[in-house]
């Protein structure tokens, strides 16, 4: 089968195969598994869904990109077989399951870069941001195109005499945990304090907000000035520029895959496997990249329900990541693959 780029993938199939059912509910020999969650996956999760369906016609997976808190919300009430986060969950929210699910397997699946989008008319050149530039435009001490601070990053572009218009997520949003969590740590770096906080929906100092990753490209678009984050996929498939952003040792660098893999090399991979990342330190590495993590129970009361999960997730470590680079997503590590595996086989069905 010929590959498919994000852009002819998402036009050729905006819905995985199959109408689903509430919480993975199989029907005679045929089985529904139904998810929610992160819009930050969806276009990858989709794709990966479908390519199943194609070689297992049995098995239908349905994922809605509703937002990860939503998704996180959505699990916990047993509305969905399996969620999906790009903040993982806290502590506060897996106290929260019910006794039932005997905890909740969080695996890492693939892994992003969140980039800062923007509309310059007539700016042609990509945008170099420094820390202390990107950081003051998020705080809203930097208000325009022409400021000293970004002009000093980029002395060979004319930038416009106009006001900057920051784009924000509406949602209780995975990839907003993972951007306030880079801003603070670069706040505490250079000594500027990120007061609005690390979570999946923070108070802005002043912004317009939009729902999903997808709704924050389509603002960017309609709005001369404006500056947001969202998913590096989601920038590509809108057609938007994206900033060089200064990293921790200096260097400004561009999303991509290689950038991508070097700020993931040789992060610490926790017991729970909630591998955090805010502010990567090799000098080739892109600043903001994120893992996502699929949600799953530990106990399923049915276990073609349970079995069936398993060998979905074990494809999307397998095949599923060689789609991943195709996507603008970064392959997972293999150190990180085998620590998934083991959490995989954790899984099981009711006695």
């Amino acid at each position: 089968m010929p590959t498919l780029t994000r852009r002819q993938f998402l036009s050729a199939a905006a819905t995985t195969a199959g109408l689903g059912l509430p919480g993975c509910l199989p029907s005679g020999d045929d089985i529904t598994l139904q998810g929610s969650g992160a819009t930050f996956p969806a276009p990858l999760y989709k794709r990966w869904f479908l390519e199943y369906y194609r070689t297992h016609p049995e098995v239908r997976i349905n994922y809605t990109p509703i937002g990860s808190g939503a998704g996180i919300r959505q699990f916990t009430a047993g509305l969905v077989g399996f969620g999906a986060s790009d903040a993982g969950m806290s502590k506060k929210e897996i106290d929260k399951l019910p006794p039932d699910f005997d905890g909740v397997r969080l695996l890492p699946m693939t892994a992003g870069s969140i980039v800062l989008s923007y509309n310059l008319p007539g700016v042609a050149s990509a945008v170099r941001l420094s820390r202390k530039a990107y950081l003051g435009i998020l705080l809203r001490e930097i208000t325009d195109w022409d400021d000293a601070e970004i002009a000093r990053c980029n002395p060979d572009t004319r930038l416009p005499a106009m006001p900057v218009t920051v784009i924000t997520r509406a949602d209780s949003s995975g990839t907003t945990y993972a951007f306030t969590n880079h801003l603070s740590a670069v706040g505490k770096a250079i000594g500027t304090p990120w007061t609005p906080g690390v979570d999946k929906s923070v108070r802005w100092p002043e912004s317009i907000a939009a729902q999903g990753n997808d709704g924050v490209a389509a603002l960017i678009q309609l709005t001369p000035g404006a500056v947001g984050y969202l998913e590096f996929g989601y920038a590509e498939l809108a057609h938007l520029p994206t900033a060089a952003l200064e990293n921790k040792a200096g260097h400004y660098m561009t999303a991509g895959q290689e950038s991508g893999l070097k700020a993931l090399a040789g992060a610490k991979i926790p017991p729970d496997l909630q591998i955090k990342v805010p502010d990567p330190a090799d000098p080739e590495a892109y600043p903001i990249v994120t893992y996502t993590w699929l949600l799953c129970r530990g106990r399923y009361p049915d276990a073609k329900v349970a079995e069936t999960l398993k060998k979905v997730i074990a494809y999307g470590l397998d095949d599923g990541q060689k789609i991943s680079a195709d996507l603008g997503y970064i392959p997972l590590p293999a150190d990180v693959v085998g620590k998934v595996r083991l959490a995989l086989d954790t899984i099981r069905a009711e006695p």
